[in-house]
């Protein structure tokens, strides 16, 4: 019986919802980018050649840069499995992102000389994400009066935007436009590259450091994906026609991401830099009214 769970369990962290299924959407999703980036900018799609390092020469691994990689793609398939099966909170999904956004820096630190001054400018830009997170989960879960909900279950059936009527008076706006800017934090978080999206967009990875960044890119645009559905529309809702409601809304949200994604692609890159450091901006300000409202 322990070996039949077991075995369970791994087919659950590998297929679905675990790390081959995030990662198998989010090549699609980084597949649509990437054409819909041609449509829009020209080229012969040199963006998907790179993605799956093709025409690059065999690299070699430290432990440390195998074991960054594992632990990186094994906390997107946990996160992929909390999230569908409604388990831990908000912090716990927090700690699996930094996951993706921070490790992957010993790659590029691994990679050179000229790579590795690039270190500190990635770290800073994995810093203002993670931050931007963090205070959008702290001031989601600060969206019920009187108590703190950053667990998963709360979002059964509907999103963060449902507690707004519970407030009254000027409560009710402070909550409002808290959950308004942590939705506008997230969005501005889900239209960055994490540390690894940088480097494959810049084509400087062997073969295997190029599948590496393909993985851990895909599978956390899949899981960041589903999550924000998850927080501003809930859970699937019950019945077949709200199911399809409901499915139909992450569908369209998850497409227009991803064409806001490939126009942002032609952008220049100081543009992109300075718009993610507006996420935790947002983010802080939506923390700061949700404290209001609290106090």
């Amino acid at each position: 019986m322990v070996k039949m769970q077991l075995a369970t369990d791994i087919l659950r962290f590998l297929f679905f919802p675990g790390l081959l299924f995030m990662v198998f959407c989010g090549y699609l999703v980084l597949l649509l980018e990437g054409r819909l980036r041609v449509a829009l900018y020209g080229g012969g799609g040199t963006r998907l050649r790179t993605l799956t390092g093709a025409g690059a020469e065999m690299d070699t691994s430290s432990p440390g840069e195998l074991a960054a990689v594992v632990l990186s793609l094994a906390g997107m398939g946990v996160a992929g499995i909390l999230l569908v099966g409604v388990k831990g909170d908000l912090f716990a999904l927090l700690l699996l992102f930094s996951a993706v956004e921070i490790l992957p820096l010993f790659l590029a630190a691994a990679v050179g000389a000229e790579e590795a001054l690039r270190a500190p400018l990635l770290f800073r830009t994995a810093f203002f994400r993670l931050a931007a997170l963090a205070c959008v989960m702290l001031s989601i879960s600060l969206r019920f009066p009187a108590v703190f909900s950053p667990g998963l279950e709360t979002f059964r059936g509907e999103g963060a935007f449902n507690a707004v009527q519970l407030w009254s008076g000027v409560d009710f706006a402070l909550i409002l436009a808290s959950l308004v800017c942590a939705a506008i934090a997230f969005f501005v978080f889900l239209l960055g590259h994490s540390a690894c999206g940088v480097r494959y967009e810049a084509g400087e990875t062997g073969q295997l450091k190029g599948f590496y960044c393909l993985a851990a890119e895909g599978s956390q645009r899949a899981v960041s994906l589903l999550f924000f559905a998850i927080l501003f529309l809930g859970y699937p809702w019950e019945g077949g026609m709200g199911m399809l409601l409901w499915s139909a809304a992450a569908l369209g949200t998850a497409v227009f991401f991803t064409v806001v994604r490939a126009w942002l692609d032609g952008c220049d890159r100081v543009f992109l830099r300075k718009l993610q450091g507006a996420a935790p901006l947002f983010a802080l300000l939506s923390l700061a009214l949700a404290i209001a409202a609290v106090v």
